[in-house]
């Protein structure tokens, strides 16, 4: 950590506690960088946003939980070096809740050039084996734009980037199935997943003909069936490859 991010943290008007917790985070971080080749520009920039939106109250986009998470799981395993780095991220998390404060009000908003890298780092965030029930970001991302009735979202928690989701918004055939749906591991169990169905919802009611939105899922350890059933959806009694069919009604 150079000097002038220190000077930064040390003149910031935020809690002398999160200050010696940033810094020392930082420190510990910059010890085990260089045995981490491949993820040192990652880390770097991580780093980077969790003390930029903790000295600056006007930043737009909170990524510092994912940030957290990300150099934690980055550090993990490497010895007595990447154990303090991940305790030092656990006693900097709630440090930053109550300084940044949290928001539950979910919305689904557009990806753009300055969130899409971001959005593509939350599927990093799941481990196995939910991570086996859902393509990467960044495959979605590709595939949308190859699609023409690929309507894709982030799903933001106030200002948090908290998720992705995409559907085939078929209008023409009145069709509209769920295509891809994540919540970084980071937000499980906040209620996010809901409330982004429920906003995701409102969406397709709006849709000409929409009469139901499907969603089809694979079975077992770690599936979103659970989920998708305590939102609604309904067993139709289809499969879709190896995939069982779930349908929600919209009348």
């Amino acid at each position: 950590m150079n000097q002038d991010v220190v000077d930064r943290i040390n003149s910031a008007g935020i809690p002398n506690a999160l200050k010696a917790a940033l810094k020392d985070l930082g420190q510990k971080v910059d010890t085990l960088l260089p045995h981490l080749p491949g993820n040192q520009h990652r880390i770097t920039f991580l780093i980077g946003r969790v003390i930029e939106e903790a000295t600056n109250v006007d930043a737009d986009t909170h990524w510092w939980e994912v940030a957290l998470d990300l150099i934690t799981k980055a550090a993990d395993g490497h010895g007595k070096a990447g154990q303090a780095i991940v305790e030092a991220a656990r006693s900097t998390g709630p440090l930053l809740r109550q300084h940044l404060g949290s928001d539950d009000q979910v919305s689904l908003q557009e990806i753009t050039a300055q969130t899409g890298m971001g959005i593509c780092w939350l599927s990093d965030t799941l481990t196995e084996p939910k991570s086996n029930y859902v393509a990467p970001n960044v495959m979605s991302l590709a595939q949308a734009h190859f699609n023409e009735y690929a309507w894709f979202r982030a799903i933001y928690a106030g200002k948090a980037p908290v998720g992705f989701v995409m559907i085939v918004d078929n209008d023409k055939d009145e069709e509209y199935f769920l295509w891809r749906f994540m919540i970084a591991e980071t937000y499980h169990g906040r209620g996010y997943g809901r409330q982004a169905i429920e906003r995701l919802v409102e969406y397709v009611k709006t849709r000409p003909g929409a009469k139901e939105l499907l969603v089809s899922c694979g079975q077992g350890e770690g599936s979103p069936e659970g989920f998708y059933l305590k939102c609604g959806f309904e067993h139709t009694g289809e499969k879709l490859g190896h995939e069982v069919v779930l349908r929600l009604a919209l009348e």
